[in-house]
């Protein structure tokens, strides 16, 4: 149970990273006038990229923490693998 809870809030999160590349690409290309401009999309971007750090970072735990479940759980169950 714990498994499926993790794999949806990694889905949730690729979802999520996906939307925010998205507007970051989007956001990049909108044009700029004059220094005031070009440093609040700047400061905005940077705070994207802060943000998609965030994420992927999350998304890397949970995986991590996933396969240390499922590892665990097979453990249990007393299965061998054929390669160890």
């Amino acid at each position: 149970m714990m498994i499926k809870q993790i794999e949806k809030q990694i889905r949730d999160l690729q979802k999520e990273l996906a939307e925010i590349q998205k507007e970051h690409a989007s956001f990049r290309l909108q044009p700029c006038q004059g220094d005031l401009e070009i440093r609040k999309k700047e400061e905005k971007l940077e705070e994207m990229d802060k943000r998609i750090k965030s994420v992927q970072e999350n998304i890397r735990e949970l995986e991590r923490k996933r396969q240390e479940l499922m590892a665990e759980a097979m453990r249990k169950s007393g299965y061998e693998s054929p390669f160890g």
